[in-house]
């Protein structure tokens, strides 16, 4: 019992020496600097980081699939599935980048009506036009006619002439669509009866636009007239005092002037 004592005391007298002490020391911070700190994340933390990866994921396959479908929709016809898509969604974008002034709304909206009888034309070569197909394009045709022309009327109060281009560029357009229906082939009697609509709507759409440019030259004569009246006519008076004046300045031709002529000195003769 003694000598276990006396061990005990022994071991209690063991300590480690300041250079071993500082060898820990450093052992231990290259422990800790080198292992890394792992960070518990909170369950809700990490439930709004996947849904923000699964928004963001879905978001980008949506703008995908709109940009795939938009643009498979540019080339489509009266009676394709994605005509619709084209004509509300595609050309409203497209319009709305353009401007919304007249003078910038007006030249795409003739050029978006253009393309719906070019549409008909297309329609017309393929032998697909349809009654079914020209009544939808006739509607297109029609809701885009009543914007056109509500734009060509503002753009006529600011720039006659600048609708006055438009509306002859329509009928250039209109005119040779015309003719090219005329010359496109009808195999059967639905396609004869789609050609005879189709042109019914083509004199229609001519017709409009006749009426629009008289509409615009008869505004257009309306404002002449008025600016000529309003011309003040003080000229005239001035031309017409100074006339008298002038006459009252100049000598009367018929008036007897007497020269001033002296007599001569009469020298006598010497007796």
């Amino acid at each position: 019992m003694d000598n276990n004592l006396s061990k005990l005391k022994a071991y209690k007298k063991i300590s480690l020496t300041e250079e071993e002490r500082g060898l820990m020391r450093a052992h231990a911070a290259r422990i800790i600097m080198s292992t890394p700190v792992l960070v518990t994340q909170s369950f809700f933390k990490r439930g709004v980081q996947h849904g923000l990866r699964i928004a963001l994921s879905s978001m980008l396959f949506v703008v995908f699939i709109f940009g795939f479908v938009a643009t498979a929709a540019n080339n489509t016809l009266p009676g394709d599935p994605l005509y619709g898509f084209k004509r509300n969604i595609n050309e409203r974008v497209a319009a709305a980048i353009v401007g919304t002034s007249p003078a910038a709304q007006t030249p795409y909206l003739a050029n978006r009506f253009i393309a719906r009888f070019n549409e008909v034309k297309t329609l017309a070569d393929s032998n697909s036009l349809t009654p079914a197909n020209q009544e939808i394009a006739a509607k297109a045709i029609t809701s885009q006619a009543a914007d056109l022309s509500a734009n060509l009327t503002t753009l006529s109060d600011q720039s006659p002439s600048s609708a006055l281009a438009v509306t002859a560029t329509l009928e250039q357009a209109l005119k040779a669509n015309k003719i090219a229906l005329e010359n496109a082939p009808a195999a059967t009697p639905a396609q004869a009866d789609g050609k005879a609509a189709a042109l019914n709507t083509v004199n229609s759409a001519l017709q409009t636009v006749s009426n629009q440019q008289v509409q615009i030259l008869s505004k257009e004569i309306d404002d002449i007239s008025t600016a000529v009246s309003n011309v003040p006519t003080t000229a005239s008076a001035d031309t017409t005092v100074s006339t008298s004046d002038s006459t009252s300045q100049t000598p009367d031709s018929g008036a007897t002037q007497t020269p001033n002529v002296t007599p001569a000195k009469v020298t006598p003769l010497a007796p």
